[in-house]
Order: C-alpha cells, then structure tokens, then sequence
C-alpha cells in the first residue's frame, strides 16, 4: 500500500515504471505496473486517467481500480497501428492533472466541511461521492434529523470557509500503531495492519487512503448547494476550489442580467422579480377574460348560421382562431343553452386542435362517443366532451355523422 507514489506526495504528475502484468478483460487491456501515481477508485473519489508513454507513443489510461489484494490496475487503450504493452516494457506515466486536482479539491473540501459538520451540529460524515458536476457527503445527525435549515447550513459554510483561509497544514502520513490512540480522529480506524491518516491542523484527523491538496487555503472555497433527505440521512451537495469558483461566475452572471432585465440593483432582483410575476398573474387572467369574451362574441352569428338536423334541432359547426380555444369551452356552453342546439367546435393550434362538443342534457347523441368514432382522443359526458387531434379534420367528420345518419350518431 504504501508504495503508491501519491501516498508520499498527491503532487506527483509523472513518473517513471515497468509493466509488471498485462490482463484483458471485457475486450480492454489492464496494465499493474512497479510503481503508480495514478489513484484507484475508491471513497467516492474517481480513478484517476491520464497517458502511458513508451517510444514516443501515448497509450490513454482511461480508468484506475484497485483489486482486492490492492493491486492498482490501469485500462489502457492501444492506438491504431501501435504494439499493445507488454510485461517488462518501461515507460513514463502521466495523470490527467487538472482532473486530479479538481479531485483533490472536493476531496479536501470534504473533510473540512465533515469537521466543521461535526464541531456545529455534531453530524458524522459516512461517505463521500465526487460527481461531475457537484459532490455530495451522506450525514448522520443527533435526533435522527435528516434536513438542517438554510440557516445552519450557511454557518457550515461560513466555518468550512474560515478554515480555509487559515491555510493550516494538511499531512498524511502512517503514524505507528501506538501514535493512533493520541491522534485527535473523528473516526477509530479499522483493523489494517498499517493506517493512512489524515490530518489538518492541530484539531482534525480521519483515517484515508486519498489523495489530498497540501494546506486548506488550496481549497480555495467551498460552496453548499442544497441538502435532501436520504435514506435516514442529511445529504449535502457542495462545491469546492475551481467548481466553486466557475459557480459563483455563472450565477453572478446570471444574476446581472437578471438585474439588467428588471433594471435594478442586484439584491433587489428578488423582490422586482416577485412583483412582476404577480403583474403577469394580473395580466394573464385580464387576457384570458378577453379571449373568452371574443369566443362568446361569435355567439349571435353561430346560431344564425345553425343547421338543421334530420331528427330536430340545429347543429353549430365552427373552427375557431387558436387565440380563441381558451373561451372555447364557454362558447359551447352558452350555445348548447339555446333550446336543440347542438355545439360542435374547434380550435387549431401549431401542434394539435382542441375539440369541445356541447348540447343540452336530456336525450341526443352521446357526444363522447361521437367523438372517439370520430378520431379524437378524449372524453367526458354525453352532453359535454373535450378532445384533441393533429388536425382540425375530424370536426367535418363529427358533423357529417349528425347531418347525414342521426341514428347512427344517437348511438355512436
């Protein structure tokens, strides 16, 4: 374990190896070799990637895991045209860098906010996770609460970021056994013969096998986004160093332009933002009484144009504008209140038409299934149905079945 090249210094970027065994497995070629910098995955942080270099030719390392005896392996992809890596073959390792040390930030981040988890509300930290794009720990807190107020998570935060510019030592090192015990850890170590603790400042200390930035000002800043109920515990996802920082230029910049829209201040965009959604509610009701008043405005020439049906009664037929399908369903009710009218309408949209039918309650065609023979889907009663279709077609269809077989349509 302990000659994993990271476990002496998490800096080191190079190095120099020999292929100690070749293995393929589902297809991909996975290198052990004498000596690694390269990070297995493990305690929620990703194995590391990076490049094999022998001959002037650059072998991609594209994942790192470690197997059960510990033994770190590589899959490694051979370029077209190259010779595959073989055992004894030296070369010079590379890790992808700025992904390690992004790693390296949330890793760090974590365990400065696991302490100052622990000194505020008395929370233990089971895990971590590096994702993508945000990382998240799982916290048991006292009481079995499983949320903190946003509150409480700020004065997280703001202890996590006041560690943070104390810049104080970060050392990982296996102590002897008999050190352990004076050791200030959050955690007991468990039964390996040897223990990789690490430890920050004169007042934190976790057993790690990581990999670690060198002094918490490094960290740069740490950033909680939210925190959820998980399984009986708080989950907290936060953001630390460089993804912290490209955080707060986004949302700044989000945040400016948003001011800029409302045109004022920064700190007040809440509050401008609030009023206006409450002006556009206004507004939005205020346009929808006018589009039901324009649908009822068709009232009198509808049912001047009304025609006649075989078995009684006169039947209202109308494709509407699409501005008009919000008042369209009080249209049909306000036809329908003519005695034997029967109201069969239609509004086209860009995607889809919306149907409304509408008659008197008492004996008439069953209008729900009207319009299902027809092709719409939908439903409702047999007095009152609403339905939609790709194209406004089926109304011409719908009024072809009550004008030409009325039988029909009483049963349809």
């Amino acid at each position: 374990m302990k000659d994993r090249l990271y476990f002496k210094d998490s800096w080191t970027r190079h190095f120099d190896a020999v292929v100690a065994e070749v293995k393929t497995e589902a297809g991909s070629a996975w290198l052990r070799l004498s000596r690694s910098a390269f990070y297995p995955e493990g305690g929620g942080q990703p194995g590391d990637w990076g490049q094999l270099t022998r001959g002037g030719v650059i072998y991609p390392v594209t994942d790192t895991q470690a197997d059960e005896a510990g033994q770190v392996w590589h899959r490694t992809e051979t370029p077209e045209g190259a010779p595959p890596l073989a055992k004894g073959d030296a070369l010079r390792g590379e890790i992808d860098w700025p992904r390690r040390h992004d790693h390296m930030q949330q890793h760090t981040g974590e365990h400065i906010l696991a302490w100052c988890v622990w000194t505020l509300e008395g929370g233990y930290v089971h895990g971590l996770h590096i994702g993508q794009e945000e990382s998240s720990i799982d916290v048991s807190l006292p009481e079995g609460k499983t949320r903190l107020s946003r509150a409480r998570l700020e004065a997280i935060e703001t202890l996590a970021n006041q560690v943070i510019a104390r810049d104080d030592a970060i050392v990982c090192r296996f102590p002897e056994e008999a050190e352990l015990s004076r050791l200030p850890l959050r955690k007991i170590p468990g039964d390996d013969e040897e223990t990789r603790v690490v430890l920050m400042g004169d007042y934190e200390g976790v057993a790690c096998g990581g990999t670690h930035l060198s002094r918490t000002s490094q960290a740069g800043v740490i950033k909680i986004l939210r925190d959820e109920s998980a399984r009986g515990k708080m989950r907290v996802f936060f953001l630390s160093g460089q993804r912290a920082a490209r955080h707060y230029q986004d949302s700044f910049r989000a945040l400016d332009e948003a001011a800029s829209l409302l045109n004022v201040p920064h700190l007040q965009v809440p509050k401008a933002a609030g009023a206006a959604l409450e002006k556009l509610s206004g507004l939005h009701l205020d346009l929808s009484a006018l589009r039901r008043e324009m649908a009822l405005s068709r009232l009198p020439a509808l049912l001047k144009g009304a025609e006649a049906l075989p078995a009684g009664g006169r039947l209202v037929t109308a494709a509407l504008l699409e501005a008009e399908a919000q008042g369209m369903d009080a249209l049909a009710s306000a036809l329908a209140e003519t005695p034997g009218i029967i109201a069969l309408l239609c509004a086209q949209g860009e995607d889809r038409a919306l149907f409304t039918f509408a008659r008197a309650q008492g004996p008439g065609p069953d209008l729900a299934l009207l319009m299902r023979a027809c092709g719409i889907k939908g439903g409702g009663k047999p007095a009152f149905a609403r339905g939609a279709a790709l194209s406004s077609q089926p109304l011409e269809a719908a009024r072809l079945r009550l004008l030409e077989a009325p039988a029909e349509a009483k049963n349809a």
